[in-house]
């Protein structure tokens, strides 16, 4: 049966035969020694973006809603391949076209210059684009494409591996209560608040560790130094004291996102806090916050769930952010009164940025 395809416009040709894998096999030989060839992988997205049946952000979403591994990253790929992006990034695309004939306008009858003055109305515009470029280009969130990893940090016995099963849903974790039962690190990957995430529970911090244990402290800490979120567990009964300020401020010299889980509230006592710290009261053994804890780490790593058009690519975020960049110039440059040539080479640039996008 021949026919046209709608997602790549190619005529193609659909082979039907008889069920069973040994039949389709023999139909599968059959047409490659006719001189056909297996599709490489991607080939259609390709032939459809070739054809220009897709654009660009269109045919990286297909890889996107492929390596979703949380329902957040299945959304934004969704939206991608509807065209939200494409579609702002077009009307972006005309502002900018309006602006630069304003602009070029002005170069090419400077005798008319005095009466129009584009100059501050340009640089106005060239500004509010740029700052769309850059919002768009922030919502890229790299753990929504890949599992984040995240590493429960804190004292021996403050409740991390119970806060691990908990929020897994099953035991993972050996729970006792002799102090350092956690030796080596223990992983699970789970969704939380629809954020893909590698849970790590590693060795519990306390003066005086046994040889072995002191050798788990190490791996747990270089563990914690790499992940893109630390979660502080404090144990309730006991507070915030010197091994929580040491924890707290290592995580702060790696530089990723962190936040207490104040544990056992239930045997808790007064709290002296960080004042900046993000702060979830748990009780692992009841589940009480724990649901809030999931959704304060899928913050942390992901972003707000609700915030606008998240781009599915490093790439994508890049030539936004290219994008801005000239726009900035420009307007800087109409700014400080230098003739409008200079800023319509940069704004021709960011043109080219948008491109690069779609």
């Amino acid at each position: 049966m021949c026919s046209s395809d709608l997602y790549t416009g190619e005529d193609v040709a659909e082979l039907q035969g008889h069920g069973g894998p040994l039949v389709m096999q023999r139909i599968l030989e059959a047409v490659l020694v006719a001189g056909a060839r297996m599709a490489e992988p991607g080939e259609f997205t390709r032939r459809a973006f070739e054809a220009g049946r897709i654009d660009l952000t269109r045919a990286e979403s297909v890889a996107a809603l492929i390596g979703a591994r949380g329902e957040r990253a299945l959304r934004a790929a969704q939206a991608m391949n509807a065209g939200a992006l494409a579609e702002r990034i077009v009307r972006l695309r005309q502002k900018l076209i309006a602006v630069l004939a304003e602009l070029e306008g002005a170069i090419d009858f400077p005798e008319d210059a005095g009466d129009a003055a584009p100059e501050a109305a340009s640089a106005r515009a060239l500004g509010e684009i740029s700052r769309e470029m850059r919002a768009m280009a922030a919502s890229y969130r790299p753990a929504l494409f890949r599992p984040a990893e995240v590493a429960l940090v804190g004292r021996v016995n403050a409740g991390k591996s119970s806060l691990l099963n908990a929020l897994v849903g099953q035991e993972r974790a050996i729970v006792d209560e002799a102090p350092g039962t956690t030796r080596d690190a223990v992983v699970a990957e789970v969704a939380l608040d629809g954020v893909a995430v590698t849970l790590v529970d590693t060795a519990g911090e306390r003066e005086d560790p046994e040889r072995l244990e002191k050798r788990g402290l190490e791996l747990g800490r270089a563990r914690a130094a790499r992940a893109d979120a630390v979660v502080l567990v404090v144990d309730g009964a006991v507070g915030f004291g010197e091994v929580e300020r040491r924890a707290w401020d290592a995580a702060a010299s790696h530089g990723g996102a962190r936040l207490i889980a104040w544990n056992k509230r239930d045997l808790g006592r007064a709290r002296e806090l960080p004042a900046d710290a993000i702060v979830v009261e748990t009780a692992a053994p009841t589940g009480q916050g724990v649901a809030e804890l999931g959704a304060a780490i899928a913050r942390a790593v992901a972003g707000d769930a609700e915030e606008g058009v998240t781009v599915v690519s490093a790439r994508q975020a890049e030539a936004l952010g290219d994008g801005a960049a000239m726009l900035e110039r420009a307007a800087a440059l109409l700014g400080a009164g230098e003739p409008p040539e200079l800023a319509a080479v940069d704004a021709r640039k960011a043109l080219g940025a948008m491109g690069r996008v779609t």
